[in-house]
């Protein structure tokens, strides 16, 4: 009887036509309350709106609304903040990013990589512009990394973990101590990705990465929900080294920067934390990039298929081609025929990108068509200028640059 009272209370009615609604739901959106059991989407409307009300300062009006077209299943706010809206987590600024969705990051230093893994652990699915004016920012690999894993998670007991990663340095020997929250996991291979452009360095460095302040796999995760799960955080910095180690002498290449984003991506995922959500933006005629997942699968001799396990992690991001002229007819077909066989082949006109994230300075049809001819002949940013001489040149990169964050624009 009383089994039976507990899943009636933690059960839903959504609508028959959404026959996996409940399941998603109940796996995806609602939080653990302090009785042990899951929110019921009253539950969740009432934490997630009232998030929504503080937050905008909303009228009774605008409450009226919100509260109908949710409750209603009519409009939803993002999936991340069905998860965290409302709670304490998203109170503190250097969370804000997890109550959205979708995030881009143009890839020009190591910082941007950290970022992409800190914005994917808390739950968005991330974007990386990995164009050459940006990537051609980074330093060339320099510096030979021998990586050990020391230290058994979870051994530290839990009142003497550190909180963040502590880094010592002595000659050519480092420790990395990786801390047991999302920034000490982001700081730590941040950290390893810098060590190989460190000028300090000037032969192999011995690099120790001591995991006994992680939690271990089942802990709660305090404030974001959920529990951990570090499975594959060991494995993380011997793949990274192992790209690493192939530039030695030069920069990364495209696909190479992509493979160091999604084997994070990779650690991510396998700790529940989310779905795979990634969007990867290339230039049109970066070859590398565009063929990347070729053949991702192959048959051996025996007909059994495998993937290539250099390239796994290229599964944790769908792969676009940017073009910034129109792309012919042909360009279409093509693109349309990869997407049919691989799911690949993805490609963006980042002049209509740009152009529709710009619609308050285009509010014309006219504008827009003169604009997009700007936009194909190069001089897009010379066109804003005349028009919109107040736009400062920070403001003026950033609308120039807003294809990143519009990947499916056509």
């Amino acid at each position: 009887m009383v089994r039976e009272l507990e899943r009636k209370r933690q059960s839903t009615q959504f609508p028959e036509t959404a026959p996996a609604a409940n399941p998603v739901f109940f796996r995806t959106y609602s939080r653990r309350t302090k009785a042990g059991l899951r929110e019921t989407w009253d539950e969740v409307c009432d934490r997630t709106i009232q998030g929504i009300i503080e937050l905008g300062k909303l009228n009774p009006a605008e409450i009226a609304i919100l509260e109908n077209m949710q409750r209603n299943l009519k409009a939803l706010p993002s999936g991340r903040w069905l998860w965290v809206g409302g709670t304490d987590w998203i109170t503190k600024p250097k969370n804000f990013s997890g109550a959205y969705n979708c995030t881009s990051t143009n890839l020009q230093d190591w910082s941007a990589f950290g970022l992409m893994m800190d914005l994917a652990m808390m739950g968005c699915g991330t974007g990386a512009v990995i164009e050459p004016q940006y990537i051609n920012q980074l330093p060339a690999i320099r510096n030979y990394l021998n990586v050990t894993v020391n230290g058994e998670i979870g051994s530290t007991p839990q009142e003497l973990r550190r909180e963040y990663t502590q880094t010592s340095i002595e000659g050519n020997n480092v420790t990395i101590h990786v801390g047991d929250s999302r920034e000490g996991w982001v700081e730590s291979y941040k950290s390893l990705l810098e060590l190989s452009t460190d000028e300090r360095f000037s032969t192999q460095v011995e690099v120790v990465v001591d995991l006994s302040d992680v939690r271990q796999a089942g802990e709660t995760l305090n404030g974001f929900g959920g529990v951990a799960n570090p499975v594959k955080l060991p494995g993380l910095y011997q793949c990274c080294v192992s790209i690493l180690n192939k530039a030695i002498g030069r920069q990364l290449n495209s696909v190479e920067c992509c493979l160091l984003i999604d084997q994070a991506a990779v650690t991510i995922v396998a700790g529940n934390i989310r779905r795979s959500a990634g969007m990867r933006q290339f230039k049109a005629d970066d070859q590398l990039g565009a063929t990347a997942k070729d053949n991702l699968w192959q048959q051996d001799e025996n007909g059994n298929w495998r993937i290539d396990p250099e390239r796994d992690a290229l599964r944790m991001a769908n792969h676009t081609r940017v073009f910034h002229r129109k792309p012919t007819l042909e360009e279409c077909v093509d693109a349309v025929r990869k997407q049919y066989y691989s799911g690949e082949g993805a490609i963006q006109w980042a002049g209509e990108a740009v152009a529709r994230s710009n619609c308050d300075l285009l509010p014309t049809q006219a504008l827009k068509v003169d604009f997009l001819k700007s936009y194909e002949q190069g001089t897009a940013k010379q066109w804003l200028q005349a028009r919109y001489p107040d736009l400062d040149a920070k403001e003026l990169e950033h609308r120039l640059a807003r294809y990143g964050l519009n990947p499916c624009g056509k």
